[in-house]
């Protein structure tokens, strides 16, 4: 086995209603607001479309997800050669992390971001360089700073992951001006579509300008299709041949490939969950105590406490499971009525 594995474990997500009722002999009802999964759940055409293929299990899929690299392209408007899928970001993360990093090279994100930039990072053996976040965001310039001669990637998350903070065009804009042009940057917006401020990065048309600016983007949070593990990079073509090499031949599934489609092309839908994730997210942020919560650009709000045990233990007492960090709790919006329940936490919790 490699050496560094023995710094690592295996993920470890949030217990399940199931787990948690078993595990504490909880019987009321219980809601997983843990994992900023899209309770409104995908377009009613994603399982049409699933219904309409089943007949097709015996195939594998169609290398590539042509189909759907073909929509998303027209989409997005860029060229099909530069779109790479995978099963979810976690495996467009470990395609890359595997295909650039070698024993002695270097990435620098931040601290408190998506733990799989780190995580498949040290498995190929490289540093990992993690700048402190400033006021709960990326820190941009801090991260300037620490990129030398041996960085070979660098990370960034936008929206950030736990924390919901973002950075805007013009502050990239700038970041990017002064990366070596040899140093890829990963942009990581998972929960781009969920945002509503007004000056967050174009990123696409950033990468009219800088050819190392690569954009990772997912179906499995607005799209509502976590359990199907969708998510893509849009690069510049000799990137994506040269990561194209790495992916497993059949790792989207047809099923998945044909969902992603119906989700993508019912625009309408989409539009509609996320104003009414934006228009819950305000909820909170119109109590008093919401002085203690970063702003968020997501569909989850992460409360800073010195105590987060206690107020994840308050929560799951209304019925909501959220996932607790050591300098907070992460707090996944879901509906009306279950957000109602923790906004009456939070205004009695003591911070």
């Amino acid at each position: 086995m490699k050496k560094q594995l023995e710094q690592l474990s295996a993920y470890e997500p949030g217990l399940s209603p199931e787990a948690l009722k078993n595990k504490y002999g909880i019987e009321r009802e219980l809601f997983k607001l843990a994992s900023n999964e899209n309770l409104y759940g995908p377009t009613p055409k994603v399982k049409e479309a699933i219904e309409q293929h089943l007949d097709e299990l015996y195939y594998y899929p169609e290398s590539g997800s042509p189909g759907l690299r073909k929509v998303l392209s027209e989409h997005l408007n860029v060229d099909e050669s530069r779109i790479l899928f995978g099963a979810g970001l976690d495996e467009v993360i470990l395609m890359i992390s595997r295909a650039v990093l070698t024993p002695g090279d270097k990435i620098v994100t931040s601290e408190a971001t998506f733990g799989q930039y780190y995580h498949n990072a040290i498995v190929e053996s490289a540093d990992v360089v993690q700048v402190p976040l400033k006021d709960g965001g990326f820190d941009l310039e801090g991260i300037l700073q620490s990129i030398d001669e041996h960085t070979a990637l660098v990370w960034l998350c936008n929206p950030n992951n736990p924390t919901g903070t973002y950075f805007n065009h013009e502050t990239l804009f700038h970041f990017l001006e002064r990366v070596p042009s040899h140093i890829p940057v990963l942009i990581d917006e998972a929960y781009v579509e969920f945002v509503t401020a007004k000056d967050f990065p174009d990123t696409l048309k950033l990468q009219e300008t800088f050819d190392n600016a690569f954009l990772l983007r997912t179906f499995s949070k607005a799209y509502g299709l976590a359990g199907l593990r969708v998510g893509y990079v849009v690069a510049s073509a000799d990137a994506i041949e040269k990561w194209n090499i790495i992916r497993p031949p059949f790792n989207v599934t047809r099923l998945s490939e044909y969902a992603a489609i119906a989700a993508l092309e019912d625009q309408a839908y989409l539009n509609e969950i996320t104003q009414k994730y934006a228009e819950e997210r305000e909820k909170f942020y119109a109590i008093p105590q919401s002085e203690h919560f970063l702003p968020s650009q997501t569909n989850f709000i992460f409360v800073k406490t010195t105590n987060s045990k206690a107020l994840y233990d308050e929560l799951l007492e209304v019925g909501c499971i959220t996932r607790p960090f050591p300098t907070g709790v992460r707090i996944t919006i879901g509906f009306p009525e279950q957000n109602q329940k923790m906004i009456e936490v939070l205004q009695n919790f003591n911070y």
